[in-house]
């Protein structure tokens, strides 16, 4: 009998199982074609590619970037305008609306957001997926550049791509200095922290902008019968360095150069700005007060309560925070000394701790999942396949970590992440090719044909297993949204892993264990015992398999139509309370940070006094918590809280406080600062932030319109109709309090003056906001010289009223002789959509509140239609993490049936039948039923990651029930009758499905058990699989043979439809 056969109406080679009877003859395994019989034969060649796996894997691991987490595709592009002194309705309509309309029809454009706030215009747009971002960013340089009607006063555009940059962490500077000297040290620190190897980019956050301040009172001016024009006229002709040619000489060339550049306070006070007839000079220091210090903004920075200034380092490109880590850290050691008396540096947010935490977490999980199934393998295998099947495992993924550095995937939290997914995988194909050869060996047949013999009756099976497996995963590389992008490297380990995983199972694991010679009897007390042991727990479960499950198996198939509807209605169930909410969702779940982070926005408007004062305030309770939990006895031995940083200006304050020992609660310390931080009425908006990904409110709700007045009147509908459900709170919008704002109207005298409404205009401006006189270089940036009145002049409205205008004669009169003024609400911000003014409606729900999902739906149900018949121009879009949720949800239900319908198809193919592929796949909606079934029982959200795991359980369930149909198939060709093929076939593939889905469960127990933060993200997917795989182990072993036999009973039926009598196809096995 030949071992192999080519059928052409197949067209595909398969391997052809001989019967164990005429193994046992021995004949030689060389005769026998293929790679797999010359693998068993030539063990050399198998080691040598064991070899050569292990040792690119191990010598491609230092290589693979390491991050927390993977790079995001940003697809954006900024464009940002000041507009210095500008209202944020003049920078809407004189900035952001020209660059809209000068884009808007620009191919590969998804989206246009525009920002108008005082003084600045941003505009971001967002480029569709797989639209080259670079190619977008010049056609739109091009289009800006060509708008001349831009304001004078503006500064120019700067067109930006954005590019993702991986934070490394912050070095803090802090000490008791004074704000020049302090900046000056962290400018040059940054510099040099810049240079070092591992870090791209530094940027020095908190400081402000130099500049030098010319104050002119309007005394001053009218004594000296000067304008603000004369004064800025006066130092630009003073300040500055001009080159003048060269004077060609015989002995050479001289360059004349002109050199009156003023640098500094003293440099300005000597420019000349009058002479009188007599040539007597007056000085610009004799008439102004001059100010060589800082821009007028009011900030706050303190870290552990003293002045400070952070130095964020940034990777952009080939991220290794392990490396970038050590770098800064030994910088820090290495600068310290050289820092004047009451300056510390010190290093905190350091991307390298979680990275490793969460690193050490898997890695203790995976070896810890792994030596729990090799013990099982123990109890049921001998141990040296138990031993050749563990290898194994490990040699797939090292295989896959040599190819891993040219697929573009790295090391983080995702692929590592996938790595644990993929062992429940990995482990089933290995346990079946190794249980299948065991059995042949066990029955005396000799170890190559044992091994040959072993995979051929699997081979198919397992085959189809791995590529249904990989077509199942495929999807997920064509998922939308950034964060899918990133998550590519899940599809992409478990493509790699499986490849290595088919490679090892066919070739190297037959060739090793065609090698094991008779099992020899123990020789001490102690092995005989667990010898003993061993064998009773081996000869355990083929003992419960005979005397247990075939018996209720035959029970199953004789009732096989209860058993189906028991089935449905288990899986209607679940579907049930999943779709009424009875299980909570999350799309991202909560992963706790390593800091807690205050984030309070402060009304617009509002004064610096305040917003310093609420900081004081949330710093002080931070300070009192960390004494009291570095006292507790749990942080005896290293205290949980470290260092405190406060920020705030005019409009936000922001606290953050670091933890230092690992496994800190922080949403406990988070509740607790807020609770102890007070009531905080004065603030808009307060967050407490402690994970690492903070999606926002789950409600969020984007109005836009044509018609302004419309949105005020809108937002408080739906703040009104959120409210209305149940467990909802905090609802608030991105609608600002009003901001008084004077209006200038010119009088009818003006014009006999021959002053028009843009002299007084800027003539104001020059006064409040100042008149750039010029940008010096200095140091490491520009710096603006501003011609404007001194701060007392600028504090009131009154000393609009004192002020006096320049007519163009030469003279000047009062302000209210030319000019008057209204005061109206003015906007703080103002946004825009797609060339439509937005506002968001944002609202939070209690944990047993209902879902979002459900409140947005009646939302639109309910609410919309109404809302929209009173405001026609009326447009309402869901935004936020919910619709982040939808968007996903909606594409994994497209792909992934997609990939029912590729695998049904190549299962089609395989078994030459139409009716087995649905079979086979009704495993994987058992599988989800497990999976919702498992997140109830352990109070578990649905999340990302849970779906994920949904996905790796459907590989694993259809491998079981692949390995059980092709068995059916094998005993109903060799002649027997149906029902007791469908029984000899569950007692024949029982011990091999128990100990997939055990190794499963029980390697998936270490993580599922793990109590540690930095574990909390991975159990929703191992809860999926473990679960899921354990719920479909008796979808496998009891629904499937009954559900075989119902196809075998509607054939029949068809068959008598048909006229009662069979065809020769109809006498084949069931289709």
């Amino acid at each position: 009998m030949p071992a192999c056969r080519w059928s052409p109406s197949k067209a595909v080679y398969w391997p052809q199982v001989l019967p164990l009877k005429s193994l046992r003859r021995g004949r030689p395994v060389a005769d026998k074609p293929g790679l797999l019989g010359w693998f068993i034969s030539n063990p050399i060649a198998a080691n040598l590619l064991m070899v050569v796996l292990v040792i690119g894997g191990l010598y491609s691991i230092p290589g693979l970037d390491k991050q927390f987490f993977p790079t995001p595709v940003v697809d954006r592009v900024s464009i940002s305008m000041p507009f210095p002194g500008a209202s944020p309705s003049e920078v809407e309509e004189q900035i952001c609306v020209r660059i809209e309309e000068a884009i808007h029809d620009l191919d590969g454009i998804k989206e246009v957001r525009s920002t108008a706030s005082e003084g600045m215009g941003q505009v971001i747009v967002e480029a569709l997926t797989g639209y080259p971002t670079q190619r977008l960013t010049a056609e739109i340089k091009t289009r800006i550049d060509a708008i001349t009607t831009f304001p004078t006063d503006a500064e120019r555009p700067v067109v930006t791509e954005l590019i993702y940059r991986h934070l490394l962490g912050i070095v803090q500077l802090a000490g008791e200095l004074d704000e020049w000297e302090l900046k000056e040290i962290g400018e040059t620190l940054r510099d040099d922290l810049a240079r070092q190897p591992w870090i791209s980019v530094v940027d020095l956050v908190s400081p402000r902008r130099y500049e030098v301040s010319v104050n002119v009172s309007e005394l001053d001016l009218r004594r000296h019968n000067l304008s603000f024009d004369d004064v800025v006229r006066a130092i630009q002709s003073a300040s500055l360095n001009l080159p003048a040619g060269a004077i060609k000489g015989s002995d050479g060339d001289i360059r004349v150069q002109t050199r009156g550049q003023a640098y500094y306070r003293e440099d300005f006070e000597r420019i000349v700005l009058l002479t009188a007839r007599d040539g007597t000079q007056i000085y610009l220091g004799e008439v102004a007060t001059i100010e060589d210090g800082f821009e007028d903004v009011d900030t706050v920075s303190r870290f552990d309560g003293m002045p400070g200034h952070g130095l964020y380092a940034f990777v952009t490109t080939n991220p290794d925070v392990v490396q970038s880590s050590q770098v800064i850290n030994d910088w820090v050691v290495e600068q310290t000394p050289n820092l004047p008396e009451g300056a510390t540096l010190s290093f905190w947010r350091d991307a390298a701790v979680p990275f490793k935490g969460r690193v050490e977490t898997l890695l203790k999980n995976g070896f810890g999942g792994l030596l729990l199934v090799f013990l099982v393998l123990v109890l049921f295998l001998r141990p040296a396949v138990a031993i050749w099947v563990s290898v194994g495992i490990a040699v797939a993924f090292l295989g896959a970590f040599f190819l891993l550095p040219y697929t573009g995937v790295g090391l983080n939290m995702i692929s590592l992440f996938a790595f644990l997914l993929v062992l429940g995988i990995v482990v089933d194909d290995a346990i079946i090719v190794g249980e299948s050869i065991h059995t042949a060996q066990s029955k005396g047949v000799p170890g190559d044909e044992a091994a040959l013999w072993g995979v051929r009756e699997v081979f198919k099976p397992v085959l189809f297993a791995v590529i249904s497996t990989m077509v199942f995963f495929a999807p997920m590389m064509f998922m939308p949204g950034e964060w899918a992008h990133a998550a590519k490297g899940i599809p992409v380990v478990v493509l790699l892993v499986l490849t290595f995983s088919l490679v090892e199972c066919l070739w190297i694991l037959p060739a090793h264990l065609s090698r094991l010679g008779p099992e020899k009897p123990a020789t001490t007390p102690l092995l005989k015992r667990l010898e003993a042991w061993r064998h009773g727990c081996a000869e355990w479960l083929v003992t419960f398999a005979r005397i247990r499950y075939r018996p209720f198996l035959q029970w199953a198939l004789k009732h096989h139509l209860f058993v189906a509807g028991f089935f449905l209605v288990m899986l209607s169930l679940s579907l049930a309370l999943y779709g009424g909410g009875w299980l909570r969702s999350a799309f991202f779940p909560r992963i706790n940070s390593d800091f807690v982070e205050a984030r309070i926005v402060m009304p617009e408007g509002g004064s610096f006094a305040q917003s310093e004062l609420v900081m004081q305030r949330v710093v002080a309770a931070a300070e009192a918590l960390k004494t009291e939990w570095n006292e507790r006895p749990e942080f005896q031995g290293s205290p949980a809280i470290g260092s405190i940083l406060g920020r705030a200006n005019d409009n936000d304050v922001e606290v953050m406080v670091a933890t230092v020992t690992e496994g800190v609660d922080t949403e406990a310390f988070a509740l607790e600062l807020r609770s102890n931080s007070g009531a905080l009425s004065e603030a808009k908006e307060v967050r407490m932030d402690y994970t690492i990904r903070d999606p926002g409110k789950p409600i969020r709700l984007v109005l836009a319109s044509r018609q302004v007045e419309d949105l005020e009147a809108v937002a408080g509908d739906v703040r009104e109709a959120l409210l209305s459900y149940p467990g909802v709170f905090d609802v608030s919008d991105s609608f600002d309090s009003p901001r008084d704002e004077l209006v200038l109207e010119l009088k009818p005298a003006a014009e006999t003056l021959g002053i028009g409404l843009a002299d007084v205009a800027r003539q104001v401006r020059q006064a409040f906001y100042g008149a750039e006189a010029q940008r010096i270089p200095r140091g490491r940036e520009d710096v603006k010289v501003m011609v404007r009145y001194p701060e007392a002049e600028r504090l009131a409205i009154a000393n609009l009223n004192d002020m006096y205008i320049r007519t163009p004669g030469g003279g000047e009169v009062p302000f209210e002789a030319v000019a008057t003024y209204r005061v109206e609400a003015g906007y703080q911000k103002l946004e825009r959509l797609d060339r439509l003014r937005t506002l968001e409606v944002e609202a939070d729900v209690q944990a047993n509140g209902p879902p979002p999902r459900a409140i947005v739906q009646s939302i639109f149900r309910d609410y919309l239609p109404k809302w929209q018949q009173q405001y026609p121009d009326l447009f309402v879009n869901l935004d936020g993490e919910l619709q982040e949720e939808i968007e996903f949800r909606e594409a994994t239900l497209r792909l992934m049936g997609l990939a029912m319908m590729v695998i049904y198809a190549l299962m089609a193919v395989a078994f030459r039948s139409y009716w087995q592929p649905l079979l086979i796949l009704t495993a994987v909606p058992f599988g989800l039923m497990g999976a919702i079934f498992g997140h109830m029982i352990l109070g578990w959200q649905v999340s990302l990651f849970s779906i994920m795991g949904v996905t790796a359980c459907a590989g694993v369930v259809v491998n079981d029930n692949l390995v059980l149909i092709d068995r059916i198939n094998r005993l109903r060709d060799e002649g027997q009758e149906l029902v007791s093929a469908l029984v000899q076939a569950g007692e024949d593939r029982f011990r091999p499905i128990i100990l997939t889905s055990v190794t499963t469960f029980v390697g998936l127990l270490p993580i599922m058990s793990e109590t540690s933060v930095q574990a909390q993200f991975l159990i929703p997917m191992v809860t999926s699989l473990s679960f899921g795989v354990l719920f479909a182990t008796g979808v496998t072993l009891v629904l499937v043979p009954a559900l075989y036999l119902i196809a075998e009973d509607a054939r029949a039926l068809r068959i008598k439809w048909l006229g009662g009598k069979a065809t020769p196809a109809e006498l084949s096995p069931m289709p």
